[in-house]
């Protein structure tokens, strides 16, 4: 009884740790880091944003902080903001350019004028 039972806990555990680490996403270190954004925002000030490794990150613009999480799939960036709000974001140049699709609808890229660019001035997170 006490083997079945113990072969059973050690089955159950792994069926679970299989679930968390898929559920997960894709890694997010290589694009952990603090970047800026390439023009002014609205043509007034420029975005500060702050990708770290643990999926949390931080969006600053005009001395105001926005507090989000991040993910990656499919070789995208989602970042979540807690009022409901998801951005899609995509990476090139491994990681040193983010385009930011501000439309709030998903496209297959960045549409023209509806994109703020982002880069890296500092890796890690």
């Amino acid at each position: 009884m006490n083997r079945n039972f113990l072969k059973l806990t050690v089955v159950l555990g792994l069926i679970m740790v299989g679930l968390v680490l898929g559920g997960c996403g894709e890694s997010r270190s290589q694009f952990a880091g603090a970047y800026k954004s390439v023009e002014p925002f609205g043509g007034k000030e420029y975005i500060d944003l702050d990708l770290q490794e643990s999926g949390k990150g931080t969006w600053t613009l005009g001395g105001k902080t926005v507090e989000f999480t991040w993910m990656v799939d499919d070789g995208k960036i989602f970042i979540y903001t807690k009022p409901g709000a998801i951005l899609v974001v995509t990476p090139s140049e491994g990681g040193k350019i983010l385009s930011a699709d501000m439309t709030g609808d998903w496209h297959p890229g960045c549409p023209p004028g509806s994109c703020v660019t982002f880069k890296r001035v500092k890796d890690g997170g």
